[in-house]
């Protein structure tokens, strides 16, 4: 015999706006409080809003026209902004950072020494 605990992870409250949410079976209209899954989506038209809560008490809000998806660990419980928006600049720099001196090193290894003899370890 198996044993399970509720399968939801956090709940979707409806603030204003058009609200969607999609648990697999493509995003459906919502107008009332939902229990969510992790890996389902949550959608808010432009100048909607909807507030997603999990199961610690992290309230994470669903920023209009983009889509959030429920995780499998809150993002309080890992360390990262839920409400805050101040995680995207840092996010992007460090991207574009790892990405640039992944493609410098790239090239710098693809490059000829120049004189023909092999570069010294």
């Amino acid at each position: 015999m198996m044993l399970s605990t509720s399968s939801w992870a956090a709940t979707v409250e409806p603030g204003q706006g058009n609200l969607s949410v999609n648990q697999g079976q493509g995003f459906q209209p919502i107008n009332s409080r939902i229990d969510a899954n992790v890996g389902d989506s949550v959608m808010v038209a432009p100048g909607g809003a909807a507030t997603v809560v999990y199961d610690d008490g992290c309230k994470v809000d669903v920023q209009p026209g983009a889509v959030t998806t429920i995780a499998p660990v809150s993002p309080c419980a890992s360390g990262s902004y839920a409400q805050s928006n101040d995680w995207v600049a840092p996010t992007i720099m460090g991207v574009a950072t790892l990405t640039a001196l992944g493609i410098a090193g790239y090239a710098a290894s693809q490059s000829p020494s120049g004189n023909g003899a092999p570069a010294s370890p």
